[in-house]
């Protein structure tokens, strides 16, 4: 199995992001005479207004097939993915785990208006067979996947949503929360929108060329750039940069259920050792028979995993590999935090 790595962003600092890629950086000056750097600024600034038309066509037609992002957006979503979480040793990233699919579904969740792909339904998802109550065994039966039939939601989840992914401007019932939170939030989908190009701004102003076109190390290098101030940090969002959003959906799209884009065949489980849904078999089957639990022989509650028994029947835990050492470490660490003072009796 391969080690789950997320990436070691530095510390925030302005030194390694140049002036003008800041999200704080005044606007630049209109010069009459332009030198050969402002040239070259100015007929990238052409030929992007040139390209508008292009861009507009396409982004048409990703709507017209039930996508939000164009090719391009999608590649660079897919590559930051990658890069936060990095395919290893055979196992899947963030690309290959379906992580832009994910996005992108969440986004045009409302684009469904009969059926907004909010809320996953439930409670089987049929990746488990039902019991067989009579001999406390997996029986061959299967629930249908009712994972895949999405609920619809209340009208005020609607309400939240739709200011979630469209921006609260001009919603009416949100005006009043607005007023008091200091103005409108901006919605998911223009956030990408314009995150997605500064990422690719930062890129080729910096390396020469757009993010996709980079070499892993470069982009890691970019990445550690736009950590350093190319996001305004969003207060309507926690303060939550751009990056930070593209980070947080990275995960959910890797390990959420697959029925909503991502976790590809449940490869995004089997990479961190979970099992996912295992209802409604569970692991201990009730046995009229026996009048008692049965515990599964590929999945036992009181006795040693089969693969952690040697010779002889000997216990021989497996053990913890650095990832989730480090995991424990984090856990031991918040949890002192939290509880430190009433450990140690306040001294």
């Amino acid at each position: 199995m391969g080690r789950l790595r997320l990436p070691k962003l530095p510390r925030r600092t302005t030194a390694s992001l140049p002036p003008e890629l800041r999200w704080d950086a005044p606007p630049p000056s209109i010069a009459l005479h332009l030198g050969r750097r402002e040239f070259l600024k100015a007929l990238g600034i052409l030929l992007a207004a040139l390209a508008a038309p292009a861009l507009r066509i396409e982004r048409a037609a990703a709507k017209a097939r039930g996508g939000f992002f164009t090719k391009e957006e999608r590649a660079t979503l897919e590559a930051l993915a990658d890069r936060i979480l990095p395919p290893d040793d055979g196992s899947p990233g963030g690309k290959a785990l379906g992580v832009a699919r994910y996005v992108e579904s969440m986004l045009t969740a409302l684009d469904r208006k009969k059926k907004p792909r909010l809320f996953a339904g439930g409670p089987f998802s049929g990746r488990n067979p039902y019991p067989d109550s009579k001999t406390g065994t997996p029986s061959r039966r299967r629930p249908k996947n009712s994972f895949k039939h999405f609920i619809p939601p209340t009208r005020l989840q609607e309400l939240f949503w739709r200011g979630e992914l469209f921006g609260t401007a001009g919603i009416p019932e949100l005006a009043a929360i607005d007023a008091q939170l200091g103005g409108p939030k901006q919605g998911l989908r223009d956030v990408y929108r314009a995150g997605l190009a500064k990422v690719d701004e930062v890129a080729t102003a910096t390396k020469g060329e757009p993010y996709t076109s980079l070499s892993t190390a470069d982009q890691d290098a970019v990445l550690a750039m736009l950590d350093a101030g190319a996001f305004a940090p969003d207060p309507r969002r926690g303060n939550a940069t751009f990056l930070e959003l593209v980070i947080r959906h990275t995960i959910e799209g890797s390990f959420a259920p697959p029925e909503y884009g991502g976790n590809t065949k449940g490869q995004g489980w089997a990479l961190v050792g979970l099992e996912g849904d295992v209802q409604p078999l569970g692991f201990s089957i009730f046995s009229t028979t026996a009048n008692g639990y049965v515990e599964r022989p590929d999945h036992p509650m009181s006795t040693a995993n089969p693969d952690e028994l040697g010779p002889g029947g000997v216990l021989r835990p497996k053990p913890l590999s650095a990832d989730a050492r480090g995991v424990q470490t984090s856990i031991a660490a918040v949890t002192t935090g939290i509880f430190g003072d009433a450990c140690d009796g306040g001294n």
